[in-house]
């Protein structure tokens, strides 16, 4: 039964996702001599939800060290009306579809 909540979870996850336009990073980031561009996403609710307290404060620790990492190699955040460069935005979607892919299958049953 747990199995199929999880599914359930993030199948809704995978059509919010799908029916809002292009997913967006929580935090953005450029680096202003290169221009390279990176991000940090926050966990989504529905895995913090399955996974627990323990989990949840895990999950956000590490957004906490993603932002400060990315800022501590010189990166400047950007506003959050700021979108990605296309390149950088395939690069995201194609991450955060292999991320629900893989989170898909580990709750599959085999």
């Amino acid at each position: 039964m747990a199995t199929r909540i999880a599914l359930i979870a993030v199948l809704a996850s995978l059509v919010g996702s799908a029916s809002a336009g292009s997913p967006k990073p929580d935090a953005i980031f450029r680096h202003p001599t290169t221009g390279d561009v990176q991000w940090c996403d926050k966990p989504s609710a529905a895995m913090m939800a399955l996974g627990g307290a323990i989990v949840a404060a895990s999950q956000s620790t590490d957004y906490a060290d993603c932002k400060t990492g990315w800022e501590g190699k010189g990166y400047a955040r950007l506003g959050s009306s700021e979108n990605l460069p296309p390149d950088a935005q395939q690069r995201y979607t194609d991450e955060r579809a292999r991320i629900e892919k893989a989170t898909a299958d580990s709750i599959r049953k085999n």
